[in-house]
């Protein structure tokens, strides 16, 4: 090591202003911190009271200079270690790294708090680059590395004290800035600035302190402390500490106010990863720990960021209108504003993932206790969750939803569905009032409905919003979005809804958007020459598609759990007659009697939506057979009915109005395509007919088939040969129905059929398919 060198290095430490790059300083410092021929020690004490760092206003480019010269340092000094040994004698490479480990830190004692947290963290980061890279030498079995490689060359001991002195250093900042004790904070920044210099220079040349001294710790401890040892980080103030980390993040989004500032906090922007990392650390901490003191804390910090969403969703209408430049943010993803939306949707993924799954684990009798639990306890910390999310669903439509089917699953973001489902678990199970505050809320903001106009009350539908084109293209896309958000929602939270919620506002929401209707071409303010006019159609097209599905996926979800809860459900009010009126059924409805009631619109519904471009077949048809299942299971025995095939009136009903709909359809190639759906359609509810039905059924299946096989017109050979692909997949289907989904009951049944289905229609004898009946 050139001694003129190390004399340079330590000219240029002691000068405020620097002649030199700081990287170049970085360069210098961490090189001769690992090629010292004695200690580091006095190098390191040295570089922490050196005016060049100690300088004030704390800048944050020179703390990262310091700690990435100490984190620099550990590398090469690993591969100085690394080389050829010479004696057998000498000590590992393990032992040399205590020793000079343990060095540095004393190198530390006495220096500036801020500046020893950036040289600890510097040191923490270079010890575990080492035990990362020992690790994926560990794993490369075919790699000839040595037993320098293969195992963690740091001690535990020796981590552990480069722990206690990035918690030590953390703690004296906060201390010194009064965390917790406000009124003591102007006395503690005394203490924290009494060892800086003044930068001697003019006064227009010094940069004004942007930055607090306590953020300047926190973006430097964020990259640091997640690697410190939980039983470590609990010595400190956890709450305050969440506070503070809260205040920051929210700092970092302007209050949700970038979008009118165009940017969010410059400083800050760059470390939000980190330290909503540590946010969703400490929080864990706090909930495992003191667990009530954490869902507070918790709590505190949802509900800011829930702010910062409700400022957002407050200021895209102006900020992104179709009038200026900006409004190409809704369909352009590398734009700075959706940059920083994204950023904020990863942030609250991040913290309330985190919290969610560790608030699981506290016992209910902490919350139910506790004075604030009315404010505090998983099922509020879930409410508040996707409250958040809702109001940016705009963000959230954009990586494919929560829903599991997302439309593209390339942009889907399995964390943030993750988070989202576990907070409609934790408020299933919770309390029956939050669910239905949740709904309340979600009514609160959900799409308007505009009473039906004429053309609407033709078609039998109410008319949305959208369908008016009253409002611009980016208020219709965030409407959709919630739309679409709200009905993912509910379809979760729908066996624990009361009735009066499903045939009231969730049937308001739910019912305009199960017909699929194409985005008006005069809804549309951009011009047709803007580039970005067919991706704000194709966003458009694609949020109705997800909201027309979304909102018969609700629907099922009411059936199923009408089927699933038939045994439980007492007698419904519609077969009897007790001479209270209507009000008193209205009063009293039950989920069997509202599906009841849903039978008959729901069918027309399907039937309508069979045609080419709306519901899928595969869709199609699952949708009806759980419609039929749900008619099925509202069966009530009464004195006036006779036998048991009069019971089921409602589910032949359905199968009666969907053979009505084929018989009506003509024979062009439109018809034809529209008639085979419904006959897959009726095929797939066989498994959900009772053995008393299938007599009744399979008739109505034999003519259907034969009539397909007679009706073949000679002269239109394109007809003629869709006719015979389409007897084929029927075939096929039926038996793929009644192999795998009939039940023990109707197997028998069933076999019999088919055996002679089969040799009427000179279907070939095949072992393996008798054998799968």
């Amino acid at each position: 090591m050139s001694s003129h060198a190390y004399s340079n290095l330590l000219q240029h430490l002691h000068r405020a202003q620097p002649a030199l790059p700081l990287e170049t300083i970085q360069s210098a410092l961490a090189f001769h911190i690992a090629n010292h021929s004695l200690v580091p020690t006095p190098l390191t004490a040295t570089a922490i009271t050196s005016p060049l760092f100690l300088s004030y206003p704390f800048t944050l480019s020179r703390l990262q200079t310091l700690s990435n010269s100490f984190r620099h340092a550990f590398h090469l000094k690993f591969t100085l270690l690394s080389g050829p040994r010479f004696s057998f004698f000498e000590r590992s490479i393990s032992a040399h790294l205590a020793q000079w480990t343990k060095e540095l830190i004393k190198g530390l004692q006495g220096g500036n708090p801020l500046l020893r947290i950036a040289a600890a963290s510097g040191i923490l980061l270079g010890l575990e680059d080492l035990r990362t890279q020992a690790k994926a030498n560990s794993l490369d079995v075919d790699s000839n590395s040595s037993d320098l490689g293969s195992q963690d060359p740091v001690s535990d001991a020796t981590r552990a004290k480069v722990e206690d002195e990035v918690v030590i250093a953390f703690a004296e900042v906060m201390d010194q800035e009064g965390v917790g004790r406000e009124w003591e904070s102007e006395f503690q920044q005394i203490a924290l600035l009494s060892n800086s210099v003044q930068v001697d220079a003019p006064a227009d040349q010094i940069p004004s302190p942007t930055i607090s001294l306590l953020t300047l710790s926190l973006i430097l401890a964020a990259q640091s402390l997640p690697l410190v040892a939980s039983s470590k980080l609990k010595a400190l103030p956890l709450t305050a500490l969440s506070q503070i980390l809260t205040s920051c993040i929210t700092e970092a989004f302007n209050e949700g106010d970038f979008l009118r500032q165009t940017t969010a906090s410059e400083t800050l922007q760059p470390y939000i990863a980190s330290l909503s990392r540590l946010e969703a650390l400490v929080l864990s901490l706090s909930l495992s720990s003191r667990p009530r003191e954490g869902l507070s804390s918790s709590q505190e910090t949802l509900n800011r960021l829930q702010e910062i969403a409700v400022h957002v969703v407050g200021v895209i209408p102006q900020s992104l209108s179709v009038h200026t430049p900006s409004a190409t943010m809704a369909v352009n993803p590398s734009s700075g504003p959706w940059i920083t939306l994204k950023t904020l949707l990863f942030s609250i993924i991040m913290i309330s993932d985190t919290v969610l799954s560790t608030c699981l684990y506290i016992p209910p009798t902490v919350y139910r206790l506790s004075p604030t639990s009315s404010l505090s306890s998983p099922a509020s910390l879930s409410l508040t969750t996707l409250l958040t999310l809702f109001r940016l669903s705009f963000v959230v439509s954009r990586f494919g939803g929560i829903s599991s089917t997302g439309s593209r699953e390339e942009a889907s973001f399995k964390e943030m569905r993750k988070a989202a489902y576990l907070a409609l678990d934790i408020l299933a199970s919770g309390p029956e009032d939050v669910s239905e505050r949740f709904i309340d809320e979600l009514m609160a903001h959900r799409v308007s409905v505009y009473s039906p106009s004429s053309e609407s009350q033709e078609s039998g539908h109410p008319q949305t919003v959208m369908e008016t084109g009253l409002k611009p293209p980016v208020e219709q896309i965030i409407d959709l979005a919630k739309t679409s958000f709200a009905l993912s929602c509910i379809e979760q939270l729908v066996p624990v809804l009361n009735v009066k919620y499903l045939k009231g506002p969730v049937w308001n929401l739910l019912e305009p958007n199960l017909y699929l209707r194409h985005s008006p071409p005069g809804t549309y303010e951009v011009s047709s020459s803007s580039p970005n006019s067919d991706t704000t159609q194709q966003l458009m097209d694609q949020l109705i598609r997800e909201t027309f599905e979304s909102a018969h996926s609700v629907v099922l979800a009411i059936l199923a759990a009408n089927a699933t809860n038939a045994d439980l459900m007492r007698p419904g009010v519609l077969g009897s007659n007790d001479g209270k009126g209507k009000a008193r059924e209205e009063e009293d409805l039950s989920l069997s009697d509202f599906c009841t009631r849903l039978v008959p619109f729901y069918s027309r519904c399907l039937i309508q939506n069979s045609v080419e471009g709306k519901l899928s077949t595969s869709q199609l048809r699952i949708a009806y057979a759980a419609l039929v299942r749900s008619a099925c299971s509202s069966v009530y025995p009464t004195r006036y009915e006779s036998d048991e095939i009069s019971q089921y009136t409602l589910a032949w009903y359905c199968i009666s109005e969907l053979l009505s709909a084929i018989q009506n359809l003509g024979n062009d190639i439109s018809d034809l395509e529209q008639k085979h759906r419904l006959h897959i359609t009726l095929i797939a509810c066989v498994s959900a007919l009772p053995l008393s039905l299938l007599g009744r059924f399979f008739e109505e299946i034999d003519g259907v088939l034969r009539v397909d096989r007679e009706s073949k017109d000679s002269e239109d050979m394109a007809a003629s040969t869709m006719q015979d692909q389409n007897r084929t997949e029927l075939i096929q289907a039926l038996y793929r129905e009644l192999s795998q989904m009939v039940g023990d009951r109707e197997k028998e049944y069933v076999l019999r059929w088919w055996t002679a289905f089969a040799a009427e229609n000179s279907i070939a004898p095949n072992r393996r398919t008798i054998s799968k009946l």
